[in-house]
């Protein structure tokens, strides 16, 4: 419960929700462009999105918690959270399983994934690339 009375989590909580909510709802933005995917479904697909999120990050958010995971395995929670949420909010509109479509689904579900991971390994890629060269130095 301290989690829920933290201003520091709550913060953590939306921007990644958010960052969800975008990557989840760009894939069926890019086939609203192609085909007739309707507005309404790429604003509830990406708030069904934004609100999975919040409801995963209160299992646990390392970012708030101050869990230093390896790169790796924080590369995988994340991909692996952010297709579930993305298949959850494909759903929108079904009344049935049967009204899915499912290979709009699984696409957009991948995709969204590929974008979170995109999105992570940005994050992490240093401020400056370049190396920093000692001029005492005669090796180099």
């Amino acid at each position: 419960m301290t989690n829920l009375t933290s201003i520091e989590w709550w913060k953590a909580a939306a921007l990644r929700a958010l960052y969800t909510a975008i990557a989840i709802a760009l894939p069926y933005l890019g086939g609203a462009l192609i085909s007739d995917v309707p507005w309404t479904t790429i604003t509830l697909a990406g708030a069904l999105g934004f609100v999975a999120s919040i409801a995963t990050s209160l299992a646990g958010l390392p970012e708030a918690s101050g869990v230093n995971l390896p790169w790796w395995l924080a590369a995988v929670e994340r991909v692996v959270k952010t297709f579930a949420q993305a298949l959850v909010s494909g759903f929108v509109g079904a009344t049935l399983l049967t009204d899915v479509d499912w290979s709009v689904v699984l696409q957009a579900s991948v995709l969204a994934s590929l974008t979170s991971l995109l999105r992570l390994i940005l994050a992490t890629l240093p401020a400056d690339p370049t190396r920093a060269v000692d001029p005492a130095r005669t090796d180099i």
